[in-house]
C-alpha cells in the first residue's frame, strides 16, 4: 500500500509540521495528495508517511485505491505546455525508491485538461489518477501480473462516437474504427483507463502511454521513447497496484 504502518516519527523540523496535518488530510484529499508528491519528488519521504490509510483515515471515509499504490507513475506537465517530464516510483524493500526520473513525455496538441472536461478529438491529454492494468503489444513480453494482450492483424480501438465498441478495443475490423496492427505508436502501450468503464460516447477514447518518436504532440496520449517504456513495463507489477498520476504545475518541470 501507498502508506504501511504509521510511525510515532515526527515530521522534519525545519517544516514545522506536525501530526495535527492529520485532521486536515481526513478532509482534503487534494492536499494530501501534494502532501505525499511533495516528498516523493524531493526524496525526503519520511518513514512514517508510509502508513496504512486505514491509519490515517476513520473508517466512514472511503479510501481511494490510488492511496494504496506501491508504484506510481508520475506525469507532470505545466499549464498549456505540450511537453512534460515522467517519473517512476516504487516501494521496494518497504521504502519508496525512484525507478525513473524526468523522462520527457510529449502531450496531446492541446495540453493537459480535467479528465471530466475531456472530449472526443479535442486534442487534450486527461489529467487525474488512472488505474494501471493492461499492456498491449505485438511482440513477446514478460508482464508481472497485469493483463497482456498480444495485437493480432485484425485487432482494432474503435474511436467512433456511435459505435458500441466506443473506446474498446475489439479483435475485429469496424467502420472508422483505427487499426493497431500497421502503426508503430501501437508496438507497445500502456491503456490510460480514461474513460473505459463506463465508456461515455464522446467523452475520450483511445487514451494510451506509447512510443513516440516525433518532436511534436500527439493528438491526445502521451508519448514516451520505446526504450523508456520498455523499462517501464519491465518494472510494472499488478500486485502493487499499479496508478498513472497525471497532474498540472506551474513550477518548472
Amino acid at each position: 500500500m501507498l502508506f504501511s504502518k504509521l510511525k510515532s516519527t515526527s515530521f522534519p523540523k525545519s517544516l514545522d509540521i506536525s501530526l495535527r496535518f492529520s485532521s486536515i488530510f481526513r478532509s482534503n484529499f487534494h492536499f494530501y495528495l501534494n502532501f505525499f508528491l511533495f516528498f516523493l519528488i524531493s526524496g525526503s519521504f519520511p518513514s512514517f508517511l508510509v502508513a496504512s490509510p486505514k491509519e490515517v483515515f476513520p473508517s466512514s471515509v472511503q479510501v481511494p485505491d490510488v492511496y494504496q499504490s506501491e508504484q506510481i507513475l508520475l506525469i507532470i506537465g505545466k499549464p498549456g505546455e505540450t511537453q512534460g517530464k515522467l517519473h517512476f516510483f516504487s516501494v521496494e524493500g518497504g521504502e519508496w525508491k525512484t525507478i525513473l526520473s524526468s523522462i520527457p513525455v510529449w502531450f496531446g496538441k492541446s495540453g493537459l485538461i480535467q479528465k471530466e472536461k475531456k472530449r472526443e478529438g479535442d486534442g487534450f491529454t486527461p489529467k487525474g489518477d488512472f488505474p494501471i492494468k493492461r499492456v498491449l503489444g505485438k511482440g513477446n513480453q514478460s508482464i508481472r501480473n497485469l493483463e497482456y494482450i498480444k495485437i493480432r492483424k485484425n485487432d482494432h480501438w474503435s474511436d467512433v462516437t456511435t459505435s458500441k465498441h466506443y473506446n474498446q478495443f475489439i479483435r475485429q475490423k469496424e467502420k472508422g474504427a483505427t487499426p493497431l496492427w500497421n502503426s508503430a505508436i501501437y508496438e507497445l502501450l500502456i491503456v490510460i483507463e480514461h474513460n473505459t468503464n463506463p465508456s461515455i460516447p464522446g467523452f475520450g477514447s483511445m487514451i494510451f502511454l506509447h512510443p513516440w518518436a516525433e518532436t511534436k504532440p500527439t493528438s491526445g496520449c502521451v508519448g514516451i521513447k520505446l526504450t523508456d517504456l520498455e523499462s517501464i513495463i519491465q518494472r510494472l507489477d499488478g500486485k502493487k497496484n499499479p496508478y498513472f498520476l497525471l497532474i498540472e504545475s506551474e513550477d518548472q518541470i
